[in-house]
């Protein structure tokens, strides 16, 4: 992994679209924007897949933010009929995303023992601002950016229709933790 990426944010690149698509022509990335409050940037917050364990010949992330986790080992994802794609520095596919659980995160499987995709539910839809957005079974409206509050290597993810999310903390009675909506932008690259 590699600390030293940085992200680069130029003028809006706009994807000519129909209203839902399955397959898009060109790689990108996403970015969280906030609906409910001012964001820093015209793009919205940088996600990157974090870490999120491993067992034999499987390995498997969690989209976070790039502030959150610092890395990016995945700096291009694809949409293929409905597949929602990460590819490595290198431009190898072996990284595919999850069906979101209900109230769960938007979570990433990589693997060299199996390819195929994992998932065909995703499209990117007409975005209400500049750029296209992530839908799941054609809802781009229900991602939540949440915080984490577990100890070690806390990452800020994304979370399919949830306000809130258990408590990472360890510590008995927490509260449960506060989630924010947002949209997943998709920025071409």
């Amino acid at each position: 992994m590699s600390s030293s990426t940085s992200f680069i944010f130029a003028s809006p690149v706009y994807l000519a679209m129909r209203s839902s698509e399955t397959t898009l022509t060109q790689n990108f990335t996403l970015a969280a924007w906030n609906v409910t409050l001012p964001n820093a940037n015209l793009t919205g917050a940088p996600l990157v897949l974090g870490t999120a364990g491993a067992i034999d010949g499987e390995s498997f992330d969690v989209t976070s933010t790039y502030a959150s986790y610092p890395y990016n080992d995945f700096p291009s994802l694809a949409l293929v009929d409905g597949n929602l794609r990460a590819f490595s520095r290198q431009g190898s596919w072996h990284t595919n995303a999850s069906v979101p659980l209900l109230h769960g995160s938007l979570d990433w499987t990589t693997s060299s023992l199996y390819r195929s995709a994992a998932s065909t539910v995703f499209t990117a839809e007409s975005g209400t601002g500049n750029f296209s957005v992530l839908a799941f079974n054609g809802t781009a409206n229900l991602w939540y950016l949440c915080p984490s509050d577990a100890p070690g290597l806390p990452q800020n993810s994304v979370y399919y229709n949830t306000t809130t999310i258990p408590s990472q903390s360890g510590a008995s009675g927490s509260s449960p933790v506060q989630c924010y909506s947002v949209t997943l932008n998709i920025i071409p690259v």
